[in-house]
């Protein structure tokens, strides 16, 4: 008996509405790695100017790490209880306010409430705008949808970094420059996001909900429900998966140029070339996980993917900690990272969790995610300066306990909603 297969719609047959959507959301991934790599670089030139100590430096990092975390649980949580549309407006609001404060900064305490303002506002933001992707994407377009945030992550990277060489020798004046290019493209954001309708399916949960409809499904809006027996194991298993994996993500992104410079004792400018050549990898990576997604091949990539992450943990054990397997450390961990990381993370985060649950779940594992790494970021260059090895060893076995996680539990668990 012959089998039909059910055609995937191509991305040349999404309707325009739902582009619209995708693009205006999803500039909250564009607008988080912006000011991460923002932050990381104007502080440093705004050094001199603010007269900045390495321990201020660090702190205010850890100070937008930490707020990202604590914007990703209330925005979470408020996104499921008030509506998608309020809170990223609001969120916009409010990171456009602090985007201008980092730019305009005349004293150190404005410079400090700034982060605090951005961090908050960006973690915020970011459950919520890919809730409002999953929601309002068409069957058959989901899973794409929400890995077209990740390439708009990527593209906000490598923006970043090409204004950072262009202005990087002005000193004070090229970290306000780069904070201006978070602003207004913040600006731009919030007014086209003003456009845009509340999403229909969480309008349509929340008056059920507030009807009396469905019974004990649509009590799931109910926080407890969390850590009740349908939803627990599923939340339990993003919350580890996402963090555990970003350990290796962020060691690269953190410390990266640490290994480059003080183990393998090469400098900043070679540390910067492997990094480019990571990012358009990366970024291509992320655009082939976009178009197979959807597919039915897509636990196979997953796989794939994590042989290769676990790969690149991998080769400064093998090898020794030198250029070309610290290349080919964060080369791999980029290509198998698009299909086993991240961007997996986002995708099982809207399918398997109800409407009125759904950023709260997501906001909830991005808090541990990023307090994780707040943590890990401490003891790291301990481990560095023990012995490479530790670091990599750490980073082997963590990449292969999510790759085992997703393949033997997640992929196994049932959509709770996105039919």
């Amino acid at each position: 008996m012959k089998v039909e297969t059910i055609p995937v719609p191509r991305l040349r047959d999404l309707p325009r509405p739902a582009w619209r959507v995708a693009i205006l959301a999803g500039m909250a991934s564009y607008l988080d790695a912006a000011a991460i790599i923002t932050s990381g670089g104007a502080l440093v030139l705004y050094k001199d100017h603010f007269s900045l100590s390495l321990g201020h430096i660090g702190q205010l990092s850890a100070l937008l790490t930490a707020l990202f975390a604590i914007g990703a649980l209330v925005g979470g949580r408020l996104g499921d209880r008030f509506g998608r549309r309020r809170v990223f407006t609001t969120t916009m609001v409010g990171l456009a306010l602090g985007t201008g404060m980092l730019a305009l900064a005349p004293s150190l305490p404005v410079l400090v409430a700034g982060t605090v303002i951005v961090g908050f506002c960006i973690g915020a933001d970011l459950p919520v705008s890919m809730a409002m992707i999953a929601e309002e994407a068409p069957p058959g377009f989901k899973g794409r949808l929400i890995a077209f945030s990740h390439v708009l992550w990527m593209a906000a990277i490598g923006t970043t970094y090409v204004l950072q060489i262009f202005v990087g020798g002005f000193g004070e004046l090229g970290g306000r420059i780069m904070w201006a290019h978070v602003l207004l493209v913040a600006l731009l954001v919030l007014a086209l996001r003003a456009t845009l309708p509340e999403s229909g399916e969480w309008t349509r949960a929340r008056a059920d909900a507030d009807a009396g409809a469905g019974g004990a499904a649509l009590d799931a809006g109910s926080i407890r429900q969390l850590f009740g027996r349908r939803y627990i194991g599923p939340f339990v298993a993003l919350g580890l998966f996402y963090g555990v994996f970003n350990l290796a993500a962020n060691t690269g992104g953190q410390f990266g140029t640490l290994l480059y410079t003080e183990v393998a004792g090469t400098s900043v400018s070679t540390a910067g070339l492997v990094n480019t050549a990571q990012l358009v990898v990366s970024f291509a990576s992320a655009i082939l996980f976009m178009r197979t997604v959807d597919l039915p091949s897509r636990m196979t990539w997953f796989v794939l993917g994590g042989v290769l992450a676990v790969a690149g943990q991998l080769m400064p054990i093998l090898f020794g900690v030198n250029v070309y397997s610290l290349a080919a450390w964060q080369i791999l961990q980029g290509i198998g990272g698009a299909f086993a990381g991240e961007s997996m993370w986002k995708v099982w985060s809207q399918e398997l969790f109800p409407t009125l649950l759904r950023s709260t779940a997501q906001g909830a594992t991005t808090f541990f995610t990023r307090m994780l790494a707040a943590v890990a970021a401490l003891g790291t260059p301990l481990l560095i300066e023990s012995g490479p090895a530790t670091l990599f060893l750490t980073l082997t076995v963590a990449v292969g306990f999510t790759t085992a996680l997703g393949w033997l539990y997640i992929r196994r668990l049932p959509s709770a909603a996105l039919q």
